[in-house]
C-alpha cells in the first residue's frame, strides 16, 4: 500500500505528479512554450478542455490534436493577451489518461502545465482511492515523480467567516466555471455587498488559497 496509513480514510491528500506521457501530445517537439490546463470536464466518452498557449503554439497543436483524436472539436479560441490564446475543445477520451483517472476516483483539479515534453499534475484525492491513483498514473506515465502531502481544508488557511461565506457562494452559483455561469454584480447581489467589496474579498480569498498552494511546495 502507498503510505496510505500516513493519512486519514476518507480525507483529501494532494497528488502531485510530475512525468512523460509517450505517444502524447504534449510530448510534440513542435510545441515550444508551457501549457497550462485551465480546467476540463468529462462528459461520458468524452472530455471537455480549456488550455492557455502561447500563439506560436496554436497551429502545431492543432495539427497536433485533429491527428491524435477520432474526434476533436474546437469551441473557441480567445486572446488572453499579446501572445496567450485560450483553447476551448471537445476530444474523444483514451482507454486510459490522467483526467479520466482523476476523474474516475472523484478527484479535484488544482492545476496541470505541460512543457517540453514533460507533464505537471496537482490535484487532490480521498485517500482511499491513493492506491489506485498512484498505480494508475504509472501505467500511463514514465519517469514518474509523484509526492503526496495532507490538505488542510480552507478553515485552515486563515479565511475569515465572511469570505468563506462568499467562496461557497461563488462556487456554487458558478462564479468560477469557465465561461462564469454568474457574474459579479449579480453575485454581489446575492451577496448584498458592493460589486468593489465582493471583488476585494474575492482578491483576498485567490491570494491566500494560491500563498497556501505555493508553500505547500510543487514537483521540481
Amino acid at each position: 500500500m502507498y503510505m496510505l496509513m500516513r493519512f486519514i480514510v476518507g480525507s483529501p491528500v494532494r497528488v502531485l505528479v510530475k512525468g512523460v506521457h509517450v505517444g502524447c501530445w504534449s510530448t510534440d517537439e513542435r510545441l515550444k512554450h508551457p501549457i497550462k490546463i485551465l480546467d476540463f470536464r468529462m462528459m461520458d466518452n468524452y472530455l471537455r478542455m480549456l488550455l492557455l498557449i502561447h500563439k506560436d503554439d496554436r497551429k502545431p497543436l492543432l495539427e497536433r490534436l485533429r491527428q491524435t483524436y477520432r474526434v476533436f472539436i474546437l469551441t473557441s479560441a480567445t486572446k488572453y493577451s499579446n501572445d496567450k490564446v485560450i483553447l476551448s475543445f471537445i476530444k474523444n477520451v483514451n482507454k486510459i489518461s490522467v483526467p479520466k483517472t482523476i476523474d474516475q476516483y472523484h478527484g479535484f483539479f488544482l492545476n496541470a502545465t505541460y512543457d517540453q515534453g514533460i507533464e505537471r499534475w496537482d490535484f487532490l484525492i480521498p485517500s482511499q482511492h491513493l492506491d489506485y491513483i498512484v498505480e494508475g498514473l504509472k501505467s500511463i506515465m514514465i519517469n514518474t515523480e509523484i509526492k503526496i502531502k495532507e490538505y488542510k481544508p480552507l478553515s485552515e488557511m486563515e479565511l475569515t467567516e465572511k469570505e468563506k461565506e462568499i467562496l461557497e457562494t461563488a462556487v456554487k452559483l458558478g462564479y468560477f466555471e469557465f465561461p462564469r455561469k454568474v457574474n459579479l454584480e449579480d453575485l454581489s447581489k446575492t451577496l448584498n455587498i458592493s460589486p468593489s467589496t465582493l471583488l476585494y474579498h474575492i482578491r483576498n480569498i485567490e491570494k491566500k488559497i494560491m500563498l497556501k498552494l505555493v508553500n505547500d511546495g510543487k514537483c521540481s
